[in-house]
């Protein structure tokens, strides 16, 4: 078997990010907009500390992106739009995933 790309290694990375179900959950929660750790975990009604090692996980495969806003991060799903109950999400090698809303 051929050595894995870098790009198909990013892709799969990717997926991964949002294959796993309390990732796929955050996904939909960040499908309505920015939150924080706190936000997310009582939305979810989730311990910070996993809301934060998800979101590591995400932000690594660039599924989530951050900033900071005083003493609270602040994340958001990258490459995202809703539309007609579903959401896609990009990534920039061109993957795309469908995920339905409700």
């Amino acid at each position: 078997m051929p050595k894995p790309s870098k790009e198909s290694k990013l892709q799969a990375d990717w997926i991964a990010a949002i294959g796993e179900h309390n990732r796929l959950a955050l996904v939909h929660a960040l499908a309505a907009g920015e939150k924080t750790v706190t936000q997310l975990a009582t939305e979810l009604g989730v311990e910070m500390v996993n809301v934060s090692h998800h979101l590591k996980i995400m932000r690594e495969a660039e599924l989530v992106t951050v900033q900071k806003d005083g003493r609270f991060m602040i994340y958001s799903l990258n490459g995202a739009t809703v539309a007609k109950g579903m959401l896609e999400l990009s990534h920039e090698s061109g993957a795309k995933v469908s995920v339905p809303l409700g």
